[in-house]
């Protein structure tokens, strides 16, 4: 869905989508990464009420050539920002 605001001169646009993960993951192989399974860990954390134990996320990641796997390229995170840098191409025109 996309939604188009006016606001003076400037048009809001916010755009709903829901993308099947495949999709992402040859996304992502056009622009030149590797997706690879990642087992994120997350550390236990001690709260207030409720502590949390250590738990494992199986994920992906994307790199590129010479990159090692880290939470950092976590394969949503890679894509929001390729994403973000399609855009700015877009609005360059």
């Amino acid at each position: 869905m996309i939604r188009l605001t006016p606001k003076n001169d400037i048009i809001k646009m916010e755009i709903t989508t829901h993308i099947p993960q495949m999709d992402i993951i040859r996304f992502l192989q056009c622009r030149g990464y590797e997706v690879k399974g990642y087992c994120l860990v997350l550390p236990p954390e001690e709260g207030f009420l409720i502590d949390e134990p250590r738990a494992e996320i199986y994920t992906f990641t994307a790199t590129k050539e010479g990159e090692e796997q880290s939470p950092d390229n976590e394969f949503l995170k890679v894509f929001e920002r390729e994403v973000k840098e399609v855009l700015k191409e877009f609005m360059k025109v």
